[in-house]
């Protein structure tokens, strides 16, 4: 086999000690369906294992192909889940509620994919991260930003991206880690550092054994990968799962029984019932037996 060019095995390498299998082990005890606490456990840990002041998931789904994905700002892809450890900073929530709020995570309408990207939105908002974070799709990758074969930090700093995403937040580094479930679903863990640390600390760059470590537990989850995508919607499918929608799969994959599940929520079993059958077709199944299969995949 040809040796694994410098850069990609940079790019890949991970760290597992007792401390991850100690992670994985304490996720498997999770019962089926708790998809919700499982995350925040991968994101506690992962805040606690390099000292990272957060920690988001976000499920990515290609949306494009072709000549269209190429000239897209995102190359076909759009956010669509999102999960945060903590709040984030005001001036950062500013900047996601202008634009992603609505063209990444909104509801869907008829030509939502078709908008037109001004260069603004390709430059201030999906930036030189936002690029090379999807251009890399299909191969589990661990970033910096500061990584010279994710992008060019000294250019980066120089951009209006940088300033509105980064430096007025204070963001002094990002670890953008990447993990393809399948074509055209992606699992993200994004892992901020900031700058002014809450023990009154200086945050400081991530470091390479940071990269490692992380990386690492990450890549040894592919089930809460699969399970948090599709608990969204976002397994073989672009449209979010309502919070209702969300608790019936949950129910669905522990084993309850519709009419439990209709108790649970307050719901009539006929009204539940449908639901039950709209989950089946959204993931291209006939029965529970073949939900719970693919679930559990």
């Amino acid at each position: 086999m040809a040796a694994m060019p410098a850069a990609i095995a940079r790019q890949t390498r991970t760290h597992v000690d007792a401390a991850t299998f100690a992670l994985w082990e304490r996720l498997a005890e999770f019962p089926a369906g708790a998809t919700d606490a499982q995350l925040r456990c991968m994101q506690d840990w992962l805040a606690c294992a390099i000292r990272a002041d957060n920690v988001i998931w976000i499920g990515a789904v290609r949306v494009l192909r072709g000549a269209r994905a190429r000239g897209d700002p995102f190359l076909g892809w759009r956010l669509r889940g999102r999960a945060t450890l903590k709040p984030e900073p005001e001036a950062y929530r500013e900047q996601h509620a202008a634009y992603y709020a609505n063209d990444h995570y909104g509801r869907l309408t008829r030509g939502y994919y078709e908008r037109s990207h001004s260069d603004r939105v390709r430059l201030v908002h999906a930036g030189m991260t936002g690029t090379a974070s999807l251009a890399g799709a299909g191969a589990f990758r661990v970033h910096c930003l500061r990584d010279p074969e994710f992008l060019d930090y000294a250019a980066f700093r120089h951009t209006e991206h940088y300033r509105l995403y980064y430096r007025v937040p204070g963001i002094v580094d990002r670890m953008t880690i990447g993990y393809p479930v399948d074509a055209d679903s992606e699992s993200f863990f994004l892992i901020d550092r900031y700058r002014a640390r809450a023990d009154g600390g200086r945050g400081r760059p991530f470091s390479a054994r940071d990269a490692a470590i992380a990386g690492g537990a990450v890549r040894g989850v592919r089930a809460l990968h699969r399970q948090t995508l599709m608990s969204h919607g976002l397994l073989g499918g672009d449209k979010l799962l309502s919070p209702v929608e969300r608790q019936i799969l949950f129910g669905l994959v522990r084993g309850d029984t519709e009419r439990a599940i209709a108790a649970a929520l307050g719901q009539k079993p006929a009204t539940l019932h449908k639901y039950v059958r709209d989950l089946h077709a959204r993931f291209g199944v006939r029965s529970r037996a073949e939900l719970m299969a693919m679930w559990f995949r």
